[in-house]
């Protein structure tokens, strides 16, 4: 199991709307497999910081289904949308893997 994060910072004034497009992405996205990303809004530290989550089973399937999610119209579109909220250069990808600790 491994786990999408993103670190995103949302313009001021567009939270709403990123939030409205954020739900609309995970609409069409779920047309095509995608898990429903879960959304956090940070209450301190960098003003309008929003984390997004979902979980895979695999790498692999993440890849597989980002691949799916470009070539879709609808989807692009939606996605299009949600990032057009967005400060430029302020998103940022993390793929997580749970360590076990001995």
């Amino acid at each position: 199991m491994i786990r999408h994060l993103i670190r995103q910072v949302v313009k001021f004034g567009q939270v709403e709307d990123f939030m409205k497009a954020s739900k609309a992405l995970n609409e069409v996205g779920a047309s095509l497999g995608m898990p429903a990303y879960r959304v956090y809004h940070s209450h301190w530290g960098t003003f309008n910081e929003v984390f997004s989550e979902a979980e895979y089973e695999s790498a692999e399937e993440l890849n597989r289904l980002m691949d799916s999610f470009g070539k879709d119209p609808v989807v692009s579109k939606a996605f299009g949308e949600m990032t057009s909220h967005l400060v430029d250069g302020e998103a940022h990808d993390y793929l997580l893997a749970e360590r076990v600790l001995d």
